[in-house]
């Protein structure tokens, strides 16, 4: 196609609903904005729509919660399937809006058919899938994202998504002399942008700044526990 023949498609599109460039014809659709914690650890800054991104390791299922919680506050629809049945109390502490927060427990053999049905009416879905998809099922997974723009979050490795977080080590603090409680847990998690440390949660549940505490060469500060006579 040369450059003549394309403008009356450049000029179609433009009328788009979100498409006003030629950068965001290519980039696609503004990524859905997440915590200024957890922004770096996406290529675009947020939470992509219409792409697959898969969080796995320790801490995965906070981060992910985390990650959506912006998404809820501005009244979009998120689901979790396969979640299990996390403390609701520990989901509101991680800043996500219960009101826009449905958790579905279903058979693990059933975990692709409710994620179809779900992408034609949310905004986000958190999934841990119960089994990885053949390619034909992934593939037309992908289409129904794409063509929803929604995001998409997997807690298991699955090919065909575009961002890769792995939460890479955790360590918890709050048992310093052998007493007390949990209050914090410092993550470290690698990406396509590098390597990224923060509190999930903080000490109010949502995610905070790693402290200075931690090394250059992320190794962690372990706090010494004391086993009470």
């Amino acid at each position: 196609m040369d450059v003549m023949s394309a403008v009356p498609l450049v000029e179609q599109l433009s009328r788009e609903m979100g498409i006003s460039t030629a950068t965001a014809l290519f980039d696609g659709p503004a990524p859905r904005t997440v915590d200024p914690v957890l922004a770096p650890m996406f290529r675009r800054g947020g939470l992509p729509r219409g792409e697959i991104v898969t969080l796995t390791g320790g801490q995965s299922l906070s981060c992910a919660l985390a990650t959506i919680a912006v998404a809820t506050q501005e009244q979009k629809w998120c689901a979790g399937i396969g979640l299990g049945e996390p403390a609701v109390s520990s989901i509101a502490d991680l800043g996500v809006d219960l009101d826009h927060f449905v958790n579905l427990v279903t058979p693990a053999e059933d975990w692709l058919r409710v994620a179809s049905i779900l992408i034609e009416s949310f905004d986000v879905l958190v999934v841990d899938p119960g089994f990885l998809p053949s390619a034909g099922e992934r593939a037309r997974l992908l289409a129904k994202v794409r063509e929803r723009k929604i995001s998409f979050i997997s807690l298991t490795s699955m090919p065909g998504s575009t961002e890769q977080i792995t939460i890479t080590d955790t360590q918890w603090s709050g048992m310093e002399h052998g007493h007390g409680r949990l209050r914090s847990c410092l993550v470290q998690a690698r990406s396509q942008t590098g390597v990224h440390r923060f509190l999930l949660p903080g000490p109010d549940g949502t995610p905070v700044e790693a402290p200075a505490s931690t090394s250059a060469e992320g190794r962690f500060e372990r706090p010494v526990i004391r086993s009470v006579s």
